[in-house]
C-alpha cells in the first residue's frame, strides 16, 4: 500500500498520466502536443486562478465531430473576451490536420493541436474511461476537471456557471457517477436473470436522480421505461439484421411483435420499420451504382426506393445528398435525389434550410437551375446561422451566375 501511494504521489509531481478512474474535481494533466496547427501554445498551469479552458478531442474523420464544430467556433466567440480558450485535440497527422484546418478557415476558429503519442489522450478521455468522439473536458480556474461530456450537451452552460461562480462540483461529480449507475443498468436491464442485479441498481439511480433533481438536468429516471427501451432497442437490431440479411418481410415482421406489447407510445415501429426497409433498398442500389452500374438493374433498383412512410427528413435529406455527391457513384439518378430531398422538405414543411440546399441543389443538377435558384433564396430566407447563411448565400450566387450563361 505505501508504494502504491508513493507511486501515484510521483506521477502527480511528475505530471505524468492519471490512473484511469479520474474524477470531477482532479487536477488536470498537462496538455502534451506534438504540433500546434492554429493558435498556441497553451500552457494550462500559466491560466489558474484566470482561464478557463475546454480541451475537445476530434477527429477529421468523425461526422459528429464535424457537425460540433461550429458550435464551439460560436461559443469561443461568445466566451473569449471573459477567458475562456477553447483547444480542439486529435490524434492524428499534423498534416491531416492542418488540411482540413486550413479547409475550415473561420468556421474552425479556436486553438487545434496534434497530440503527442495520444499521450493528451491518454490523460483525458482513457483516464475517465472514455473512448467515443467528439468529447470536451472543461478545466476551471483553479486547474481541476470540472466537466465533460458531449460539446453539444451542456458545456455552455457549465462554461457559464463557472464564470458566475455558481458550478457545483460535488453536484456535478455526483451526476457523472449517477450516469456511470445509468450506463451499468442499461448494460443489464432487460436480462432477467439479472432482475435483482438490475432493480437494485434502479433504487440507488432513483434516490440519486432525486437528490440532484435529476442526474440528467430537465428529466427523471424511469427505471420500468429503461429496461423497456433497452427490449427494444435488442429487438430493433434484431429486425435491422433480419431485413439486412435477406430475410423475408414476414419473417422480419414477426421479431417485432414483441415490441408491440413495451407499449411504449412514442416509439412509431412502422416509421422504424419502413425506414429500415428504405436503407436497406437503398444499400442495394448504391452497391449496384457504385459497382457495375448496369441500367436495367439501377432502373429496378431505384423503384424499391420509396420515402412514403419515412417520417425522418434528416434520413430522407442524406439519401439525397448522397446520390448528388458520393463520388463512387458512376450513374447518377436525379430524380431519385429529386424525389428523396422533396419527401425530406415536406416533412419540416419546407422550412429547414439544409433540407432547401439539398432540394435546389437535386433540382440545378437536374438542369432546373430557375427552380433551384427559387429553393435555394429560400434556404438562404430560413437559415438563422450567419456562417450557413453566409454559405448557402454562396451557392445561391454560383446557382444565378450558371443561370447567366
Amino acid at each position: 500500500m505505501l508504494m502504491k501511494k508513493v507511486a501515484v504521489s510521483l506521477a502527480l509531481l511528475l505530471g505524468a498520466v492519471p490512473l484511469i478512474g479520474a474524477t470531477l474535481g482532479d487536477p488536470a494533466a498537462p496538455l502534451q502536443i506534438a504540433e500546434w496547427i492554429k493558435g498556441g501554445p497553451v500552457n494550462l498551469a500559466e491560466g489558474k486562478d484566470k482561464t478557463v479552458y475546454v480541451v475537445e478531442f476530434w477527429a477529421t474523420w468523425c461526422p459528429p465531430c464535424r457537425t460540433s464544430i461550429p458550435h464551439l467556433t460560436e461559443l469561443q466567440k461568445k466566451f473569449r473576451d471573459k477567458g475562456v480558450v477553447f483547444i480542439g485535440i486529435s490524434d492524428e497527422k499534423p498534416e491531416v490536420i492542418r488540411t482540413f484546418v486550413q479547409k475550415m478557415g473561420d468556421k474552425m476558429d479556436y486553438v487545434v493541436a496534434a497530440d503527442k503519442d495520444r499521450k493528451t489522450f491518454t490523460a483525458y478521455m482513457r483516464a475517465f474511461g472514455i473512448n467515443g468522439i467528439p468529447h470536451a473536458f472543461v478545466v476551471d480556474k483553479q486547474g481541476r476537471i470540472a466537466w465533460h461530456g458531449h460539446p453539444m450537451a451542456e458545456l455552455e452552460q457549465t462554461i457559464q456557471a463557472i464564470l458566475d461562480g455558481k458550478h457545483d462540483i460535488n453536484a456535478a461529480r455526483k451526476r457523472a457517477e449517477g450516469q456511470q449507475l445509468i450506463e451499468q443498468f442499461y448494460e443489464i436491464a432487460g436480462d432477467d436473470s439479472k432482475k435483482a442485479e438490475a432493480d437494485k441498481l434502479a433504487k440507488q439511480i432513483e434516490q440519486l436522480d432525486k437528490e440532484l433533481d435529476g442526474i440528467v438536468p430537465g428529466e427523471k429516471f424511469d427505471a420500468e421505461k429503461a429496461t423497456k427501451l433497452v427490449k427494444l432497442d435488442r429487438i430493433m437490431g434484431e429486425y435491422r439484421q433480419a431485413v439486412f440479411t435477406g430475410k423475408t418481410e414476414e419473417e422480419a415482421d414477426s421479431i417485432l411483435k414483441p415490441a408491440k406489447e413495451l407499449a411504449l407510445p412514442d416509439i412509431d415501429l412502422d416509421d422504424f420499420k419502413n425506414s429500415v426497409r428504405l436503407q436497406y433498398a437503398f444499400s442495394q442500389y448504391m452497391s449496384e451504382a457504385t459497382g457495375k452500374a448496369e441500367d436495367a438493374k439501377l432502373t429496378d433498383l431505384a423503384a424499391k426506393i420509396d420515402p412514403a412512410g419515412c417520417k425522418q427528413g434528416m434520413l430522407l435529406n442524406e439519401l439525397a445528398w448522397v446520390l448528388l455527391t458520393d463520388s463512387r457513384v458512376k450513374k447518377r439518378n436525379f430524380p431519385l435525389a429529386v424525389k428523396l430531398a422533396k419527401a425530406a422538405l415536406d416533412l419540416s414543411d419546407g422550412k429547414n434550410p439544409a433540407f432547401l440546399d439539398t432540394y435546389a441543389r437535386a433540382l440545378a443538377d437536374s438542369g432546373k437551375i430557375d427552380e433551384a435558384i427559387a429553393q435555394q433564396k429560400k434556404a438562404v430566407e430560413a437559415a438563422s446561422d450567419k456562417e450557413m447563411k453566409a454559405e448557402l448565400e454562396q451557392t445561391l450566387q454560383a446557382y444565378i451566375k450558371k443561370a447567366a450563361k
